[in-house]
């Protein structure tokens, strides 16, 4: 918790330095970032009204808000700062500055909420997860929309003294600190503008540009689908805890399990960094756990010091005799985040199955990034079994009452009935003797036993004397008997890649042996991520529907939209390339920390290491993003509208609207991309949970924004080529024609 408290200040404070580097005025600082404390601190009133808690994960969310909710602010403030360099009152400005992006940011607005509306409604394990981050990020996006076109403008009055026909001046840091900064960010602008003028230019080498601007667009989005990152189910996490379980063989005393465990407690006790521990012991379990030192355990070192801790002891366990199962791992944070699915085998027969459960175990336990196998069916201790033979005692007049109570002396010995010695009862119980030795089996066979008629015979002519196991339990699914196998899965690797490998290599073939009586299926951990997958897929689809919807009404147009969701499609691919990236530049890191340890193959286990994984919580940040990368394509679109209402011709007006959306398009994604940094690349223990989900955000952001402010220019004047016209009439007409959309997209006044 304080961890997460100390990444949303973090976050927080590089999204504000990020802010003062682009306005370069305190006054300005000031009245951007106070839609930050209002934004957020709503929130807790919000969750108070829900009756949500205040936990790690609605905090979480608003460390992932803190960059965004400054985008809206940033947006009119920057529109009212353009409005002041037009020599405007300061009155004046801030009313036609706010009114001008008041459809823009509201449309960003709705779409961001769209993508978060469906995920409350998830009714699966992870479910829980979603919804507190969903209500988080949605309640600050929607404070910080009413914070913009109400705080920013009032507050832009009052800290801005200038009177109409007054030219307005750069900040004092622009004029002193950043002059540097001023000169580069002066610089990149000509140079975007410039080539946008040239690629807009409607002569066949521009057109041949534009194409090839397309055609790589095309191969990212190729090339990120060959990489697309396996996928697995909740973030392991990084516990300081080893848990261990060992099975004995059925029947192996509790005295012989203790000896062999207290050896083994002995070697973990004896190892380095080890705080505590403790063990457990039974006929039918025997397990235990290790802790180790709290501090060592955090960051990445201590993520790799626990990794290789759990392979030290996994390795001791397999040296105890006498086990039918043993393995030791490192505990996860989620009791679903074992990564542990099952392979379910169902049939009539018992012992097929068996045979076939333990052909599996073999096989299995052979792929790579399985860690161990365990058999969920057990067969119990062994048991004497005392069968009648019926007509043999019929002859002898033995009843089966009789025969039962002898064997019952035998064993348990028979309860006789109890004797009042001066008013205190005592019990009376025929027992067999103890001498020290159990009978055997001929032992209870060959005893000699009179019978009711007076004739002596012995035990094994009345009944059948086997010793035998048998299940302890059958399990069913349906109406099916089912034996099922437990596959671990390694930690840093992902469990979809896991299941795909075992199907392949191994169920598959086994599929085809079987009777059409018998069934073979992977279920467990692997149906919960189908189920939580399948739910993030439809709230995706109902997100991106009606995110499209919005824009046609926003543009009045079905055609425009399609530009708009492209962004979305970039960003997926820019998060599949953020999570490859991170991955293998925290390799390196693990490589240099693992040779300095000598841990022998360094190489081999840093290459399998997925620092960031494609869990349920990464793909969520997926889903996130399409309601937040079109934000920046409607800007764009929604002034080049705007531009064309004034009387600008269409090229013209799309160049004109490039030009003045490219700096606040970079101020919401920079300071937005510096406030999830802490929760991406941040060190500590919690910082795994997000780790994916920020990754996944930044690529997004980065690749989605670096692609829209030229693939959206091209495509809307490729349109124009092929005749895709809008004049200023239809805009017009528009408006006037519907009420609704005047408050979308207000008229501006001609200056």
């Amino acid at each position: 918790m304080r961890l997460v408290k100390s990444n949303l200040a973090f976050g927080a404070v590089l999204a504000v330095a990020v802010l003062l580097v682009f306005l370069g005025s305190a006054r300005s600082l000031l009245i951007v970032a106070i839609s930050i404390p209002v934004s957020l601190l709503s929130v807790f009133i919000i969750l108070k009204v829900l009756g949500r808690s205040i936990n790690i994960i609605s905090l979480a969310g608003m460390a992932f808000a803190v960059g965004m909710v400054v985008d809206n602010s940033i947006v009119v403030l920057e529109n009212i700062y353009r409005h002041l360099t037009m020599r405007k009152g300061v009155f004046k400005a801030a009313y036609d500055g706010a009114s001008e992006v008041w459809g823009a940011v509201l449309a960003s607005t709705l779409t961001t909420l769209a993508v978060f509306i469906p995920i409350v409604f998830i009714q699966e394990e992870a479910g829980q997860m979603f919804r507190d981050i969903a209500i988080t990020i949605s309640a600050s996006i929607a404070l910080s929309l009413l914070v913009s076109i109400t705080v920013i403008p009032t507050l832009t009055t009052l800290l801005i003294r200038l009177k109409p026909g007054e030219e307005y001046q750069p900040g004092f840091f622009h004029r002193t600190l950043f002059i540097p900064v001023v000169i580069l960010g002066k610089k990149m602008a000509d140079v975007y503008s410039g080539v946008m003028e040239w690629i807009l230019e409607h002569s066949p080498i521009s057109i041949i540009f534009r194409l090839i601007i397309l055609v790589g667009v095309g191969w990212v989005l190729w090339y990120s689908g060959q990489i697309l990152p396996a996928k697995d189910y909740l973030p392991y996490g990084n516990n300081n805890m080893v848990f261990m379980l060992i099975e004995p063989v059925a029947g192996t005393p509790a005295k012989t399990n203790m000896r062999y465990m207290a050896e083994y407690e002995k070697k973990i006790v004896s190892m380095e960094d080890v705080n505590r521990n403790f063990l457990v012991f039974s006929q039918r379990f025997n397990g235990g756990g290790a802790i180790i030192e709290k501090n060592l355990a955090q960051g990445q070192r201590g993520e790799v010091k626990m990794a290789i801790k759990s392979g030290e002891m996994g390795r001791e366990i397999f040296r105890i005799p006498g086990y039918r199962f043993a393995f030791a791992v490192q505990r996860p944070i989620f009791r679903s985040a074992n990564k542990t699915f099952e392979v379910e085998i169902t049939g009539p027969n018992m012992l097929k199955l068996k045979n076939k459960a333990l052909n599996l175990i073999g096989k299995i336990s052979g792929i790579e990034g399985v860690h161990s196998v365990r058999p969920e069916f057990k067969f119990g201790n062994p048991e004497l079994r005392f069968i009648p033979r019926r007509e043999n005692s019929a002859l002898l007049g033995m009843g089966m009452q009789e025969i039962g109570n002898i064997i019952e002396s035998l064993n348990a010995g028979k309860y006789l009935g109890e004797f009042n010695d001066r008013g205190e009862p005592i019990d009376f119980v025929l027992v067999q003797k103890k001498d020290g030795n159990r009978l055997g089996l001929e032992d209870y066979r060959s005893l000699p036993i009179w019978t009711s008629q007076g004739m002596m015979t012995h035990l094994g002519h009345l009944v059948d004397v086997t010793i035998n196991t048998g299940p302890a339990r059958i399990d069913h699914i349906g109406t099916e008997r089912a034996i099922k196998l437990s596959v671990q899965v390694k930690k840093d690797v992902a469990m979809q890649l896991v299941i795909d490998r075992v199907d392949q290599e191994v169920l598959i073939g086994a599929r085809n042996s079987l009777g059409q009586e018998y069934g073979l299926r992977v279920g467990g951990s692997a149906d919960e991520l189908a189920s939580t997958e399948k739910s993030l897929v439809n709230s995706f689809a109902y997100a991106i529907g009606f995110i499209y919807l919005l824009l046609v009404a926003l543009f009045s147009s079905f055609l425009r939209p399609f530009i708009v969701m492209l962004t979305v499609v970039l960003a997926i691919s820019g998060s599949f390339l953020g999570i490859i990236w991170n991955n293998f530049y925290q390799r390196g890191n693990i490589l240099e920390i693992l040779k300095e340890w000598k841990v022998p193959n360094a190489e081999a286990m840093a290459a399998d290491w997925n620092w960031v994984t494609f869990d349920i919580l990464t793909q969520l940040g997926i889903v996130i993003l399409a309601g937040i990368v079109v934000n920046n394509a409607i800007l764009i679109v929604h002034q080049m509208l705007n531009n064309i209402k004034s009387g600008i011709e269409e090229r013209e007006a799309l160049l004109l609207s490039c030009q003045t959306r490219l700096r606040p398009i970079m101020m919401t994604v920079i300071s937005s991309v510096f406030g999830m940094i802490p929760l991406a690349f941040g060190e500590g223990a919690g910082t795994e949970l997000y780790r994916g989900m920020g990754t996944a955000l930044i690529g997004g952001l980065s690749i989605s924004t670096l692609f829209t402010l030229f693939l959206v220019p091209v495509l809307i004047s490729l349109l124009i080529d092929m005749g895709f016209h809008t004049r200023k009439e239809d805009l017009v007409k528009e408006s006037m024609s519907t009420p609704t959309k005047l408050m979308a997209t207000p008229r501006v006044e001609d200056n």
